[in-house]
């Protein structure tokens, strides 16, 4: 079972993160969403300051963001059947 936490921010935030106590290790890296107004991050662990400091974020778990990312809000293409 997958421990990390994921978790959508808007991507004005991308720049106040301090990668260093994150999974996702730039900003260049992040998962962002179709329309370019989110992003995806993670962590293994207690949620880390640079997370904890942000206004607007909302928390996952593996399942869950596999959902997310599946939509059509992340996904330009239709999943296959």
């Amino acid at each position: 079972m997958d421990s990390r936490t994921y978790v959508i921010i808007n991507t004005s935030d991308l720049t106040l993160l301090d990668y260093s106590q994150l999974l996702t290790t730039s900003i260049e890296t992040t998962i962002r969403s179709v329309d370019g107004d989110k992003a995806i991050v993670k962590y293994n662990g207690d949620m880390p300051p640079t997370i904890e400091s942000l206004s607007n974020k909302t928390l996952y778990n593996h399942d869950e963001i596999i959902v997310i990312v599946e939509s059509s809000e992340w996904r330009s293409e239709p999943s296959p059947p």
